[in-house]
């Protein structure tokens, strides 16, 4: 892709990003309403909405991921880097935000609470601005001006006189403000790597682990009255699973400054859906906030001349990230391509980290390498041999199919694994015992090889990664399915083909020149 191309991939998602915010703050915004109906005129305390919101929305989080992607929750849940930037953000973000922003009306009242709770944008743009050495955008300067002002017209009414600030509301205002950054910068890396989906369900079940633990909300006493039940669910549903969704997906994509910026769309809908749902008189102080907030959306929404071209980590996603998802392999978190003779020593070791991983796991291959310097450097000539290369999604680098890939890996790539596709087969599995093929044995299979990944780079989809390239590769050679054989010993391996839909075919007696003998399962992939 051209740097034309990059550039209006770039600024495709960043519109879709800002399209996604503001869904965000309008779902936010019935958020609202549907709390005030609740606390002033049902009675339902916020200790009691906060926990069980949280939790109902991570059940319905976690539900749609073992759905649609098991392994990639699974192996998101053994990441733990990930895992600690998702927990900050559950505590720090999810959680902090909502008991510091609905202690600060407590003390203070909505507006003031709602005033103080923007200033973190203030904090987004000034940490963004440092991380990536530069100044403020004018765009960006003028699109915080309008969103903090358009937020105190609609909170006043014009009227300053009315930011009455007590001490503790002002402490809590401004842990809110913290929040607020911390909601909006932490989740930036997770969200890269796994997607909305995940990295919200996840959160959600942590704050609301913790908030059920801390409150709680079944010793309160609360009627669950049809209609408190009705307003929660429209709550869960819209106000928080939509809400948290839409608004993530638009930090992925637009960055967190734009991102932040456009939900200040929530208080403008609130206004909107307050006069049409509740009968909630708009004011002239009302239009003017929200025709400001308006204004900034419009602002924003477009890079600012040459932007493009120097782009940063945080100015949201380049290139064609899928939508609510953040598998790895189709971020651009991984690629491959054919293995050149410069990669060979990086092959080597990686053959050796494979080899201390079976010895690891009781395997004796006996004393003689598999496979020889020599075989290795035929497959490489004849193109049978690939490797895996990460390329972080937030460096903009974009996964390609194998034969599409550079020869030399681009920014901070490096090799972290490789594996081997003979498109003509094995020979030695046409010896195999006890063989029963899903296939008619039409000897047109591939046979896949040499499978590993550096340790620090396992249990993080890599594999999985492999197994789907391998079978495209021997898919698009004319192969009806592809055949491997793993150790019987090699547990991980088999178990991650057995996810992946391969069957046991039978079994292999292979020896060394020493007469020594393994035993290895085949398993097999069929495509047609």
């Amino acid at each position: 892709m051209g740097n034309r191309g990059q550039a209006d991939a770039a600024e495709n998602h960043a519109l879709r990003g800002i399209v996604f915010a503001a869904l965000g703050g309008i779902c936010w915004g019935f958020s609202g309403n549907c709390a005030q109906l609740l606390t002033a005129g049902m009675g339902v305390p916020v200790m009691w909405i906060t926990p069980f919101r949280l939790t109902a929305a991570a059940v319905i989080f976690l539900l749609v991921c073992v759905v649609r992607e098991p392994r990639n929750l699974l192996a998101a849940l053994r990441d733990s880097r990930s895992l600690l930037y998702i927990a900050g953000f559950a505590l720090l973000g999810v959680l902090l935000t909502q008991v510091s922003y609905l202690s600060a009306i407590a003390y203070t009242n909505a507006g003031t609470g709602t005033v103080l709770e923007r200033t973190g944008l203030v904090l987004i743009m000034g940490y963004v601005c440092l991380r990536t050495r530069r100044l403020p955008h004018p765009r960006e300067a003028a699109g915080l001006v309008l969103a903090i002002g358009g937020t105190v017209i609609i909170a006043t009414q014009g009227d300053l006189t009315g930011l009455s600030i007590a001490p503790m509301g002002l402490i809590w205002g401004l842990v809110s403000a913290v929040a607020l950054a911390f909601y909006t910068l932490m989740p930036g890396k997770p969200l890269a790597k796994w997607g909305s989906f995940i990295v919200t369900g996840i959160a959600m079940a942590l704050g609301g682990s913790v908030s059920m633990v801390a409150v709680q909300p079944w010793n309160l006493n609360v009627t669950a009255t049809p209609e408190v039940v009705g307003i929660m669910a429209l709550m869960v549903l819209v106000g928080t699973f939509a809400a948290y969704l839409f608004y993530l997906q638009g930090i992925a994509d637009a960055g967190p400054v734009r991102a932040g910026l456009v939900g200040c769309v929530e208080p403008v809908s609130a206004t909107i859906i307050s006069a049409v749902w509740l009968g909630t008189t708009v004011s002239v102080m009302d239009i003017i906030g929200c025709a400001m907030i308006v204004a900034m959306v419009f602002l924003v929404t477009e890079r600012e001349d040459g932007a493009g071209r120097e782009a940063t980590p945080y100015d949201g996603a380049r290139g064609p990230m899928s939508l609510f998802q953040g598998r790895a392999s189709e971020l651009g978190y991984y690629a491959a391509r054919q293995a050149t003779r410069d990669d060979v020593p990086r092959l080597k070791e990686l053959l050796a980290d494979g080899r201390h991983a079976m010895a690891a796991l009781g395997v004796k291959e006996g004393t003689k390498r598999y496979p020889s310097s020599r075989r290795l450097l035929r497959a490489v000539d004849a193109g049978s041999v690939y490797v895996v290369v990460s390329n972080p999604a937030w460096l903009g680098v974009e996964a390609r199919e194998p034969e599409e890939a550079p020869t030399e890996p681009k920014g901070e790539s490096r090799v972290i694994g490789m594996f081997d596709v003979d498109v003509e087969g094995d020979a030695a599995y046409e010896e195999g015992r006890g063989l029963t093929w899903i296939t008619e044995g039409d000897g047109n299979y591939g046979a896949l090889h040499w499978v590993n990944v550096e340790p620090s780079a396992r249990r993080c989809g890599v594999g999985a990664y492999i197994l789907g390239t391998a079978q495209r590769i021997a898919r698009d050679a004319g192969c009806h399915n592809l055949c491997c054989d793993v150790y019987e010993a090699n547990a991980p391996m088999r178990d991650l083909l057995v996810r992946e839909g391969w069957t046991v075919a039978g079994t292999i007696a292979l020896r060394d020149w020493h007469g020594h003998e393994s035993h290895r399962l085949i398993y097999e992939k069929l495509y047609w």
